[in-house]
């Protein structure tokens, strides 16, 4: 009888015992949960210990966080199960530039869940990717429409920055939970209709450019070949400046310690500087040389040998 009365209050205790442990609940370590109570959000719950909450009353929602997921514009990628390959999509990748030029590109956003309550909250799921691929489209044709061709076609890094924050901005306005990781042009070309023209006027930059990098390479080669030269012609008429005027200062000098001694002995230096001529001059001259009063006694000689030799 006693047994009998106490039964309901087992059952009961092994009922919230029962459900007590069905409460428990862990996360991985990739993963974080939210709780939701009565349908409104709670808490959200870390990896890392064992947890509960209330069954019926709360909803556990778990969600990987540390994947990168990813969105394809321009095309998409085939799973292997339907025959592996890319699907073309070029209705996505016609754009526009600054200089009014069309332009295809194609286009990956990389990104991961930033904050969970928002990600599974605020919007559907069908309205999650929707609100992604707009948003993303849309900043993607205002980063390329602020540039001109060229730059499109070159230089990406600039592009893929600018829309990466544009995005992320835009989607922390919808609060989307969502961290964007990386926006990656992948092919950027012009249309098929002008394809080939664009490659020539591509083909004649780097022509240019090439053609400058040549001529500033001479450039750098003979201007500071000219400058040397300039250098060096400047240097030789510096020291024969300098030169020309020691040697007169020398001879000023000399001719004035000679007229100091003119002055002091005018014969005897004027008979020495006669001598002192002669001396120079006679050595190079053929010369004979006769005493006074030895003319009479000459015979006249014509060499005429002389003349009729062949002069070296």
């Amino acid at each position: 009888m006693r047994a009998a009365r106490f039964l309901p209050l087992l059952i009961l205790a092994a009922g919230l015992a029962l459900w007590a442990v069905q409460g428990f609940y862990d996360v991985a370590p990739d993963e974080q949960a939210i709780v939701l109570r009565l349908g409104r959000y709670n808490r959200t719950a870390d990896p890392g210990r064992l947890l509960w909450h209330a069954p019926g009353i709360d909803t556990v929602l778990k969600q990987r966080v540390t994947t990168t997921l990813r969105e394809e514009f321009g095309y998409r990628t085939k799973s292997a199960e339907a025959g592996a390959g890319v699907e073309e999509h070029p209705e996505e990748k016609h754009m526009l530039t600054s200089d009014e030029n069309l332009v295809d590109v194609d286009f990956v956003v990389q990104y991961r869940i930033g904050d969970l309550r928002d990600y599974l909250l605020n919007f559907r799921p069908d309205e999650r990717e929707a609100v992604l691929r707009d948003a993303a489209r849309s900043v993607v044709r205002a980063a390329v429409a602020q540039n001109p061709i060229d730059q499109v076609l070159t230089a990406r890094g600039l592009i893929q920055d600018t829309a990466r924050l544009q995005l992320q901005a835009a989607l922390d306005g919808y609060r989307a939970g969502v961290r964007v990781e990386n926006i990656q042009l992948q092919d950027v070309e012009a249309p098929e209709a002008v394809r080939e023209a664009f490659a020539d006027v591509a083909s004649a930059q780097q022509d240019r450019e090439r053609a400058v990098l040549e001529a500033q390479g001479y450039a750098d080669k003979v201007v500071p070949e000219a400058r040397g030269k300039s250098e060096e012609a400047i240097n030789l008429a510096h020291a024969y400046h300098e030169r020309r005027i020691l040697e007169a200062q020398g001879e000023t000098e000399g001719f004035r310690a000679v007229l100091g001694e003119y002055k002091k002995a005018p014969d005897v230096t004027r008979q020495r500087l006669y001598l002192e001529t002669l001396e120079t001059i006679l050595p190079k001259m053929d010369k004979v040389i006769l005493e006074k009063g030895a003319t009479d006694k000459l015979l006249p000689y014509l060499p005429l040998g002389r003349r009729l030799e062949t002069p070296r």
